[in-house]
């Protein structure tokens, strides 16, 4: 699943193209989604060149999802032209990570250990999506705005999320198990 637009309810299946028509609101909000995020109806998202990924916030950032997203990692390296920023859930879930040494298959694989804490789940300190970027995100708000000023997001699995880091591009992660 990835979302399309600017509210975690207008989602889509990966291999799915954007709906023709507006579901769970209204036409115009799905229009005005649309226009800020620079999509179509009818367009597949698989493909789509990426600037960001983000796997963080408290939702998506627990112990468990950090292992997969390095089990998955491990080896491979981010693409050259995306950012890729890891912040972990909490104290406690940074400490675990870099006792079982995923700290390093991270460091390995080109991304970037955050200190814990919102970061750019909703875009505070320095940890914003410039305007008109976009970013694969595990975090569970798109919101316009959200991870900075004129960003835009799409929400995924930490899963997802390792896979566009590794090619550039949003990816069904399924065709790289």
């Amino acid at each position: 699943m990835i979302t399309y637009g600017t509210n975690p309810g207008m989602g889509i299946g990966i291999s799915k193209n954007i709906p023709e028509k507006a579901v769970g609101g209204s036409v115009n909000e799905m229009h005005k989604a649309l226009n800020y995020m620079g999509l179509e109806q009818r367009q597949a998202l698989k493909g789509k060149k990426i600037d960001y990924v983000f796997i963080g916030s408290c939702t998506n950032s627990r112990i468990e999802d950090l292992r997969m997203v390095a089990n998955f990692v491990k080896g491979k390296k981010k693409a050259e032209d995306v950012n890729v920023w890891i912040v972990p859930g909490s104290k406690q879930v940074e400490t675990q990570a870099r006792k079982e040494g995923l700290h390093e298959i991270f460091q390995e694989a080109g991304f970037d250990l955050r200190q814990p804490g919102c970061s750019a789940c909703l875009a505070m300190n320095e940890d914003k999506i410039p305007a008109g970027k976009y970013c694969v995100s595990t975090s569970n708000r798109n919101f316009e705005g959200r991870q900075g000023p004129g960003s835009r997001t799409f929400l995924v699995s930490p899963l997802m999320a390792a896979a566009a880091a590794v090619t550039g591009q949003i990816t069904d992660v399924r065709e790289m198990l």
